[in-house]
Order: C-alpha cells, then structure tokens, then sequence
C-alpha cells in the first residue's frame, strides 16, 4: 500500500455508535453489554513516514521492535520517548498533537495494557481516525491476517474498522497500534467487547504495568469461526460425489500449536484429520472432505457441522453452520474428476485448489485435488473410469478442457472441441472412460459441468435449501424441470 492509498477516507465516525460480534450480529454500542473502551495510552513520538514504500510494513521501533516492545512511562524504549494519554471512556484517540513539526507523513505507536484475572476470548475492534492507516499486535502477533472489516468498514480496502475475535491470557497483555498519517486528522480507536458466552469481568485496560510484570499471553486455544463453509466446489471419484467443509480455527498461544486433531461429523458422516502446525494469531481453514450425500442431508435437516478440536492442553467442542447457497453454488460448478492414472509419458508437480503447482511449498494438497501430477508437456497419456452417480442422473454433462489440451477419446471414440458432453440423460450407474494424449503442459485437469441447466437465483438460505432438496439419486426431474435453462 503507498501513502496515496492512506487518503481514502473511512467510516469510524460512526464507531461509537455501534459493535459487532461474529457470532451476534452488530448491535448499538449502548447495548452491548459491558464493551470497554481502550481509552488510556503510552503513545510515542513521532517517526518520520517512509514515503518510497509501505511504512505499515517498516517498524520504526528500535530493538526489541514492533513484536516486542514494553513501553514505560515518560521513558525511552524502543528508540521512542512514551508519554501517558488518558481519554475516559472514549474509543478514539487524537493523535493530531503528535505530527509536531513534521512536513510530511508521519507514523506514531500507542501502546496499552490489558490485565485479565483469567484466559477469556473477547472480541476486539481497531481502526484509523478518517485516513490513518493502522496496524495491530496483540501480544506479539500481528492482527493482520486475523482482521476482517469491521461493522463501519467499507471494505478490506477501506483504512475503517477491523474486527476479530482473539484470545488474551491471565496477567498483562500487551496491545499495540501503528498509526500512518494521511491529509487528515491522525487518530486511532479501539475498543473490547465480550465474546459469545464470556464477560468482561476482571478485565482492565492500563497504561502502565508495575515494574518487573512481563507480557504473559494466553495458554494454547483455539477459536474456530461459527460457519464451516462448504467450499463451492465439487468432486467426482469413481461413482461417488464429494464436497468439502472449512473449518477455519485461529491459534492463541504464546509458541505455535502442533499435532492439532480436527473431527467433523455431518449428515451421519465423520472425518478426521491432523494439521502438524498452527502458528498463533494466523487463521488456517482446515478442509474436511465429505460426500455431497451427506452435506444435503445436513442441510435438509437443518444440522451443522459438529467439530471437536483436540490440542495439546485443550479440547473444544462445538456445532458449526453449513451455507447452503454454497452447496448449490458448487453443484453449477466445474466438478473436479478424481483418479486420472498416467499410463505412459511423465507429469509435473500434484495440483492444488485453483490447479496451481504446490509441490514448491509447505502447503498440502487440497482433499480435492488429483495427486497425480499435472502433465507439464505433450506426450503424456492419462486415463480415467467414471461411474455416474445418482446426483447427476438425468442432467446432461460436459466435459471442459480449457488449460488441459490434448487428443481425447471417449470410450474409445475420439472426441473433438473444447466442450465434450460425456452423455445427455444420463443415467446412473453408467460408466466413462477418458483417454487423452496431452498435447501441450496442462493448467488444470478437465472438469465436468451439468450442461443446459442455469444456477437458480435464491433469496436467502431457505430458498437454497428447498432446491437442493429438489436433487436426488433418481434422476431429479422436479429440479430439472424447475430450474431456468441456460439462455432463458
């Protein structure tokens, strides 16, 4: 982000006025019960901004720097002289007194603590005065993956409000705000609110801490978001059809959390997985694959997804809800075909969620990628056998090849286009075979779409369920014939 982007003008205004929770909704801030404002300060003096590059990304702070510093009153730490700014119960913060003579942009800290009688997950809410850019720690950890724009925002590009829910420890924690000057009144403003199920009880925001008290931070948790997708985005595998559930989860801890156990059970399905590392503050979407079969009849039934975490130290438990819009939105889309084979020729690295090579980092394969690998040349012969199943009994089927060139055969007859319908009416239990001699390094694997038949418009999660009950293993004649047909 350059300094031009600091001019855009942002919503915070408004921010006293109102509070959001993830799980509730927003709601006015005179009835969010017991929202604490953060209205006590150590700001620093004033750095000058670096106007060649992104002065978020620079820290100005001398050693211990942005992830470590514990200011003191009226003393230099950091490189930074701290003096006290007290507001009683206001959420915002001037800084405008802090430019001093500066010319141009400039960046100022301010720093305070938050004591806690316990661990307690709280819902916390940052943002700039107008234009400020801001940047927060929260114990060390940048907040900046885990934000999302907040109830006065407008947008992830707005400079306005960010909101997260987060984990705090017993004793002193420390926050700390980065603010970057634009032409408009520099100033901050934060505020705390409790989570779902927790008060602020035993919760106090100070400036200052007795001498010799560090920064404890929280013991290991987790805190998963209330919603676990589905992913839009579909599998076909030998006569099976399957969807995938996110479970995104955000790790507090001091050290980062290894051996992470995941358990979701949907529909009368379970599916377990381990995740090796969970680094505190970054929030990682964990990918459970279950059968579409399953994720509608959670949905028909109006279930969720009930998830169990299991960590070192800790457990949690919880029922997290399913979009249905995504389900159906998944069913129009390019369904993925699981098992190529290479028969002859070598490939190049295993695809990832968007066909992208992944093989050059720590990523894992998406639940639903082919773990062959992706041809990089022409010569290479894949073959695959597919058996169609009753969710996509009776609709017409394409096969699309764009970023996947070759010579394909279709049971054994060769096959010309980049749209090849796999069969019109089809029907389930018939079965498909694709042989294709690459002509080219490929993007991404071929993938079938139902052809012929437009994604219905729905207004609202109801509407989407009533559709997807309308899908069966029979042929899904209601749908078919209710559903708007492409071009219509």
């Amino acid at each position: 982000m350059q300094l031009a982007l600091l001019q855009h003008r942002s919503r915070w205004s408004t921010i006293v006025a109102t509070a959001a929770l993830f799980a509730g909704g927003i709601v006015p801030a005179a009835m969010a019960q017991g929202t604490v404002s953060v209205d006590r300060w150590l700001v620093s003096t004033p750095f000058p901004a670096d106007t060649d590059g992104d002065p978020l990304e620079t820290d100005y702070l001398g050693a211990p720097g942005e992830v470590a510093v514990l200011p003191d009153r009226g003393r230099t730490v950091g490189g930074a002289d701290w003096t006290l700014v007290r507001r009683d119960s206001s959420v915002t913060l001037d800084l405008e007194d802090q430019r001093g003579d500066a010319g141009g942009p400039v960046v100022v800290y301010a720093h305070a603590y938050l004591r806690s009688i316990g661990d307690r997950t709280i819902t916390f809410t940052w943002g700039g005065l107008e234009c400020t850019a801001v940047r927060a720690w929260l114990n060390g950890r940048s907040l900046e993956a885990l934000g999302r724009p907040g109830p006065d925002s407008g947008g992830a590009g707005d400079s306005g409000t960010r909101q997260a829910r987060v984990r705090i420890g017993h004793g002193y924690n420390t926050l700390l705000l980065k603010a970057v000057s634009g032409e408009c009144p520099l100033g901050v403003a934060a505020s705390i609110g409790p989570s779902s199920t927790e008060s602020l009880d035993g919760l106090r925001v100070q400036a200052s801490r007795p001498y010799g008290n560090v920064r404890t931070g929280p013991a290991p948790a987790l805190i998963a978001d209330p919603d676990a997708g589905p992913e839009p985005v579909l599998g076909w595998k030998e006569g099976k059809l399957f969807g995938v559930a996110g479970v995104r989860v955000t790790a507090f801890a001091v050290t980062p959390l290894e051996g992470t156990k995941f358990k979701a059970k949907t529909g009368g399905e379970e599916v377990k997985r381990e995740i090796e590392w969970l680094t505190p503050a970054e929030p990682e979407t964990v990918l459970m694959p279950l059968s579409f079969k399953s994720l509608r009849r959670a949905l028909d039934r109006s279930e969720g997804v009930d998830v169990e975490l299991d960590w070192r130290d800790g457990e949690w438990k919880g029922t997290l809800g399913l979009d249905p819009g995504a389900l159906l939105q998944a069913f129009h889309s390019p369904i993925r075909l699981l098992g190529w084979t290479v028969t002859a020729g070598e490939g190049g690295q295993a695809e990832s969620a968007d066909g992208a090579a992944i093989y050059d980092s720590d990523d894992e394969p998406h639940p639903l990628a082919n773990l062959v690998p992706l041809p990089d040349a022409a010569g290479v012969t894949l073959v695959g056998e597919w058996e169609v199943p009753g969710w996509l009994s009776g609709f017409t089927l394409g096969l699309g090849v764009d970023g996947a060139p070759g010579e394909y055969r279709l049971d054994s007859v060769p096959t010309e286009g980049k749209r090849i319908v796999l069969c019109s009416d089809c029907r389930k239990g018939d079965r498909v075979q694709i042989v294709v001699v690459t002509t080219d390094g490929w993007e991404s694997f071929p993938a079938v779409s139902v052809v012929g038949i437009d994604p219905p418009a729905v207004d609202g999660p109801e509407q989407a369920i009533e559709w997807l009950r309308m899908i069966d293993e029979k042929g899904s004649r209601k749908y078919r014939e209710s559903a708007p047909a492409t071009g219509r």
